[in-house]
């Protein structure tokens, strides 16, 4: 089976400064120079070769990378599904330039108070997030949301599933996971999600707040597929084994005569003896990095894997439901009961924009990658 999914890092610089997120400060990112959108492009067609679906332009902040169109119509013109993760604060500079370039267009936003959103993001940007999930429905465009649990956030994540739905969106939640000295979620935490999930407009993946809950990835008996499901690319042309996060080594891509040799590479003896290794090494103890068990949960049918078809199918009613309602005006969804206070900055009581929502396949955290 090929891998389903490319994380592709388009840069490691960011305008936000996310607590739980070290990318655009980490010592070793800072001086990685990003590449052409040749190379890029090259890339994306040994991507393809490989039997890659999904590419996901991560960063950082992707939008940041200033051959970013080129890019996406050139992933869009291969067939590729295109995913790109973004804080929403630099997105209407953009927006009318990637209009149709992007399936699923991911914006991420953790709470409904400005200051709080401030404190977690290290910028003043709640007000534009809102307005570029209203822009890129104004556009025609499918946007999402993804909702990143804290020990912080988490008291205030019913005040953003009430803001999806008087948005008209699906939001997808999902804990922090340990990396970069995270507070990460308790028991207490994660049952609070599961019961947000049991409302209108929210998605949980089932098989991930299992696996969080079991405590991460066994080295003994790895769950992890990172290495075989996603094909992790950094800005400066290397491929990353096993994953971004835990990168123990960066292999140099080659190109000749416009031809990138990265499927090749995967192919190679040392990539599928990472393969065989993947998830057994000390690092890979009790990980829960999102970005690549989602992907994972795919492989093989054990109890994982089962729970995370029991969340598509929910995450497919739920955008039927969004679906229906837009064309019919029939509500189908149950709110919340209005609060008492006003509605969140930038969202008025009579404003319902139709935005339907796609889920994270890879998570970036920013990431989100966030």
């Amino acid at each position: 089976m090929p891998p389903l999914l490319s994380n592709y890092y388009l840069t490691y610089k960011c305008n936000s400064r996310c607590t739980y997120c070290d990318i655009p400060i980490k010592a070793e990112n800072i001086g990685i120079k990003e590449t052409s959108p040749e190379i890029i492009i090259e890339n994306l067609a040994a991507l393809k070769r490989l039997g890659v679906k999904v590419v996901d332009f991560t960063g950082g902040e992707p939008l940041l990378y200033r051959h970013i169109v080129t890019v996406l119509k050139a992933a869009k013109q291969m067939g590729l599904m295109v995913s790109l993760a973004n804080t929403g604060t630099l997105y209407p500079r953009i927006a009318k330039d990637i209009v149709g370039l992007v399936d699923d267009l991911k914006f991420s936003l953790s709470t409904t108070d400005a200051v709080a959103y401030s404190k977690e993001r290290g910028i003043d940007g709640y007000t534009k997030v809102i307005e570029s999930i209203k822009l890129a429905q104004s556009l025609g465009e499918t946007p999402s949301i993804i909702s990143t649990a804290t020990p912080e956030s988490i008291g205030g994540m019913e005040e953003v599933v009430r803001l999806a739905q008087d948005l008209g969106i699906i939001m997808y939640l999902q804990p922090v996971f340990d990396y970069c000295e995270n507070d990460t979620l308790q028991k207490e935490g994660i049952e609070q999600i599961k019961k947000l999930a049991q409302y209108d407009n929210v998605d949980v993946n089932w098989a991930f707040m299992e696996f969080y809950l079991d405590g991460g990835n066994q080295k003994d008996k790895p769950r992890c597929r990172a290495v075989s499901s996603v094909v992790v690319v950094s800005p400066d042309d290397h491929l990353l084994l096993p994953c971004y996060h835990m990168h123990d080594e960066r292999v140099k891509i080659t190109h000749k005569n416009g031809r990138s040799n990265l499927d090749e590479l995967w192919h190679s003896a040392h990539v599928q003896q990472k393969r065989k290794d993947e998830g057994s090494w000390d690092f890979c103890q009790g990980c829960t990095i999102w970005c690549y068990f989602e992907p994972s949960f795919y492989w093989p049918p054990d109890k994982y894997f089962f729970l995370h078809m029991k969340s598509k199918g929910h995450w497919a009613q739920q955008k039927l439901k969004l679906m229906i309602e837009s064309k019919t005006g029939i509500k189908l969804s149950r709110h919340l009961a209005p609060r008492k206070s006003a509605a969140p900055q930038g969202v008025h009581a009579n404003e319902h924009a139709q935005v339907s929502v796609a889920v994270q396949i890879t998570p970036s955290q920013k990431s989100s990658r966030e």
